[in-house]
């Protein structure tokens, strides 16, 4: 749940600059930041088991292709639509 002030939990305060949308909507090449994930409960705990989870950085390599923790996830539109992201600063 975000923040007094915060726009999506984010330790920026609220701005223009800083915009929730679905992974899949992200652009590659792009450092983004985990805001939420949205599903049932065992999708988010294979998320959370994989290093997704709210805080967590990734960087987007290509469509449906997340580098995080080191490691390269492959990831399908169904899944990436249901984890929320912002730009990572």
């Amino acid at each position: 749940m975000p923040g007094r002030g915060r726009c999506c939990g984010c330790p920026r305060l609220s701005d223009s600059n800083c915009e929730v949308i679905p992974l899949c909507k992200a652009k590659a090449g792009k450092r983004l930041r985990v805001s939420r994930v949205d599903g049932e409960r065992g999708l988010c705990a294979r998320m959370a088991a994989l290093g997704i989870y709210p805080g967590a950085e990734m960087q987007l390599l290509c469509e449906g292709c997340v580098r995080v923790n080191g490691g390269i996830l492959s990831l399908g539109e169904d899944i990436s639509e249901n984890i929320l992201v912002t730009a990572s600063t």
